[in-house]
């Protein structure tokens, strides 16, 4: 147990953003994992494309990642396989911006856990200004129903919190 003491000024609403933000953002063990879509229980995968979609894995090593804590509770996310970084395409924030591997990006994401009763989370980047945080990650579903096939992309979206949104982390042994 850690003492915090902030002093925030009334005209200090990112300060607070912030704050709030992270005191959302549960708390990650780095290591080895699986990303699972709860949709339809399908793995994000990397692609040569260096795309991300998600789908059944033939090839294990396309859905493993490595969880790295950078700061605060902010993580890196990097493909196993390809020793790339997880990112939004180019970090953008326009709606529907696909998820890519890059090895030149910094990008970081913060995990809220959906409820303290499941291991769901919510994935946000953390280019996104704290004050403005409503874009999370996403499993394409257009037409209603799509999340659930193989392809289907990863993107960046208007946060609703359905279940093409939640995602679990599964353990995989480092030694695979």
């Amino acid at each position: 147990y850690h003492r915090l003491t902030i002093n925030l000024t009334e005209d200090d609403g990112d300060g607070i953003a912030i704050l709030n933000w992270y005191q959302c953002s549960a708390k990650m063990t780095d290591g080895f994992y699986q990303i699972e879509n709860v949709f339809r229980h399908k793995l994000l995968i990397a692609r040569e494309n260096n795309r991300v979609y998600v789908g059944d894995s033939k090839q294990l090593g396309q859905s493993i990642f490595r969880l790295e804590h950078v700061q605060h509770r902010e993580y890196r996310l990097r493909h196993n396989q390809s020793n790339k970084i997880l990112c939004i395409y180019k970090q953008s924030l326009n709606l529907e911006a696909s998820l890519a591997l890059d090895s030149h990006s910094d990008q970081t994401f913060i995990f809220e856990r959906v409820d303290y009763n499941t291991i769901e989370y919510y994935i946000w980047p953390t280019h996104q200004r704290s004050t403005r945080r409503n874009k999370a990650l996403d499993v394409h579903n257009d037409p209603p129903g799509r999340a659930g096939q193989n392809g289907s992309p990863v993107q960046l979206y208007d946060f609703h919190g359905g279940p093409n949104q939640r995602f679990r982390l599964i353990a995989v042994d480092e030694n695979i």
